[in-house]
C-alpha cells in the first residue's frame, strides 16, 4: 500500500542516498494522451516533451536536451498500479541524439498522481559526439506525474557489469528487452546495491 506524503519523500531521499546523484534528471509535461483498448485491462498512450539536463564526464559537464516520447500504460487488475513501455529520442542543443525503450511499473497516489519506477536502455549511433558515453547504458528511473500533467524524471546509470548492451543482438519490434520481472508494486521506491 502506498505510505504517507512523508513517507515517500523518505522512500525518495533514501533512493538517491542508496543511488548516488542522478545523471539525468528532466521536468515537461503530457502534450497528448488517447485510451487505445479498455478491456480486458485499459490501455492508455501519453506522448510528453521534456527539458533534460544530462551530467557527463563525472558529473563535470552537464548536456541540455529535449527528449521527446511515448508511452503505453496498462491499468492492473486493482485499478491503483499499472506496468508501461515506453520509447523516445533525445537530442542535444549540439544536435546529437540518442533513443531510448523503458519498463515500468507504478501507482496512483491517493491524491490522484502517478509514481512510477523503471528501467530504461539507452542507445546512440554517435561514436564521438556529446551523447556517446550513453550507447548501451542502463538506467533506473523514478517518474512523477501531477494530475495537471507536470512530470519531473530522474535517473541513474546503473553499473551492472554485465558489459555493453549495445553488442547485445537487436530486439524485434515489440519484444521486451526484459524475459522475466517479479517487482511488487507496493514498494515505492527501488534500491540497488553493488
Amino acid at each position: 500500500m502506498v505510505g504517507s506524503t512523508q513517507d515517500r519523500g523518505s522512500n525518495a531521499n533514501a533512493t538517491s542516498a542508496s543511488l548516488g546523484n542522478p545523471f539525468f534528471v528532466e521536468q515537461g509535461r503530457i502534450v497528448g494522451q488517447r485510451v487505445l483498448v479498455i478491456a480486458p485491462q485499459p490501455q492508455l498512450e501519453s506522448s510528453f516533451m521534456a527539458n533534460a539536463s544530462i551530467n557527463s564526464a563525472g558529473g563535470n559537464v552537464v548536456i541540455n536536451a529535449i527528449n521527446t516520447g511515448t508511452t503505453v500504460s496498462t491499468l492492473n487488475d486493482d485499478d491503483k498500479a499499472f506496468s508501461g513501455k515506453g520509447q523516445g529520442i533525445l537530442r542535444t542543443e549540439g544536435s546529437d541524439m540518442a533513443t531510448w525503450t523503458s519498463q515500468s511499473v507504478g501507482n496512483l497516489t491517493p491524491e490522484g498522481n502517478i509514481m512510477t519506477h523503471g528501467v530504461t536502455f539507452w542507445s546512440t549511433p554517435s561514436t564521438t559526439g556529446e551523447l556517446a558515453f550513453m550507447n548501451g547504458m542502463i538506467g533506473l528511473f523514478e517518474f512523477q506525474l501531477d494530475r495537471e500533467g507536470n512530470l519531473s524524471v530522474r535517473e541513474w546509470e546503473w553499473e551492472s557489469g554485465i558489459g555493453n548492451v549495445a553488442a547485445a543482438p537487436p530486439m524485434m519490434q515489440g519484444e521486451s528487452p526484459i524475459n522475466s520481472t517479479s517487482i511488487r508494486t507496493s514498494e515505492p521506491s527501488p534500491t540497488v546495491t553493488q
